[in-house]
């Protein structure tokens, strides 16, 4: 078996998530660099950021869900804080899928997720981050 790069892991990855997100989330799902910068809608945005080389593969991947903020009265938008909960509560449930998928890779989440504003927006991002792992049986 041989090494697969980055973009053969992310289409792999994200064919195997497509149908889990589009019932999980309001907007569109999306791999690295495809999102609209003009989007305003809950749309999520897979990554991988890198993958070893070696005999075993290892790589980390991430899945950032932007969320609108809502309205509270006031002047800004502030965080939906249930709608953050829910989402980072799927961590579990995409694990499980992209290990139950045909891939050949093993999947774990790299730390717990966790939810950040976007620097200068009324929107804020669920972060899940996943590492990954492959036997290549390369020299």
């Amino acid at each position: 078996m041989a090494v697969k790069g980055t973009t053969q892991i992310e289409l792999a990855m994200y064919a195997a998530l497509e149908e889990l997100m589009r019932q999980s989330i309001r907007g569109t799902f999306y791999t690295e660099g495809t999102r609209p910068l003009t989007a305003a809608t809950e749309d999520a945005v897979l990554t991988v950021s890198n993958a070893s080389s070696d005999q075993i593969e290892a790589g980390h991947a991430r899945i950032n869900i932007y969320v609108p903020g809502i309205n509270n009265g006031g002047e800004s938008k502030v965080p939906d804080k249930a709608r953050h909960q829910q989402l980072e509560a799927l961590a579990p449930d995409i694990v499980r899928t992209l290990n139950a998928a045909d891939t050949d890779y093993l999947f774990d989440l790299l730390q717990a997720p966790r939810t950040i504003q976007v620097p200068g927006k009324e929107e804020w991002i669920v972060n899940i981050a996943l590492k990954f792992k492959y036997t290549t049986f390369n020299e």
